[in-house]
């Protein structure tokens, strides 16, 4: 680790905050869940999934493009967050088939009704999804951790919505949307990038050095002002914000 800067001990919890737009390790542990003593479960078989949820029903997009609004009839979610207004997000269910899954069947189940955003740092993302606000806390609809889904196809641009995670394959229910308006040389570390992609970067912002490590599986497509808003809430040394930003319902829907 380059440079950590802030360590907290919850219980048995060590909570690891940083500063965004510093080396590739501090930017993994900003999306992070807090990692619990105890030894973890085993990550979900695809093969041995049961939700513990109704299967939800989910429209995809005829192809890909990320950047672009949803077609009419496409799943969507709209998060409403107390105080700031709408988050409108879309989903890619052909690249991230569980992670869309698990968020949208938790979000209709009214499973992030009150939860908060517990960890925000202007110029990089917004994190939540966590029941305890600790950071240690949640779980996804098959009741253990599912696995990483990676893709070439999405990128970690601004609005990006993405599983946070304690490492490998530990996703549950905790979820970050990336805020980052300009992608800097320093926002690349090691990554690699073509030309083409680079110049989605200048143009839309972002966060390059979270491509490797954690599932793409939503985008933001409008209530980016709501989304700056929230990023520039006063934090404290752990980045919780000050006043609690609480997400007041998620509404699963079809786009108009």
């Amino acid at each position: 680790m380059k440079k950590r800067i802030l360590a907290l001990l919850l219980g048995l919890i060590l909570a690891v905050s940083l500063m965004a737009c510093g080396s590739k390790e501090e930017a993994e542990e900003s999306t992070q869940t807090e990692e619990k003593e105890e030894t973890t479960q085993a990550t979900v078989e695809e093969k041995e999934m049961e939700s513990n949820y109704p299967k939800l029903e989910i429209s995809e997009p005829s192809k890909i493009d990320q950047m672009a609004k949803p077609e009419k009839g496409e799943t969507i979610a709209v998060i409403e967050v107390e105080g700031y207004g709408k988050l409108c997000l879309k989903f890619f269910m052909k690249e991230a088939p569980l992670a869309v899954e698990n968020f949208l069947t938790l979000a209709e189940n009214g499973y992030y009704d009150g939860i908060v955003f517990h960890r925000v740092i202007d110029d990089f993302m917004i994190q939540g999804g966590d029941p305890t606000a600790t950071g240690a806390g949640g779980e996804s609809i098959w009741g253990e951790p599912f696995k990483n889904e990676y893709t070439d196809v999405l990128l970690p641009l601004r609005g990006t919505m993405a599983m946070a995670n304690s490492g490998p394959d530990t996703n549950g229910s905790q979820f970050f949307i990336i805020q980052n308006k300009n992608a800097t040389p320093d926002t690349y570390g090691y990554q690699e990038y073509s030309d083409e992609q680079r110049k989605m970067f200048d143009e839309y912002g972002g966060y390059p050095f979270l491509g490797d490590d954690y599932t793409i599986f939503g985008q933001l497509y409008d209530g980016w002002d709501v989304l700056d808003a929230i990023a520039e809430t006063e934090t404290d040394e752990r980045d919780r914000p000050v006043e609690d930003v609480v997400i007041k319902k998620i509404t699963v829907t079809t786009a108009k």
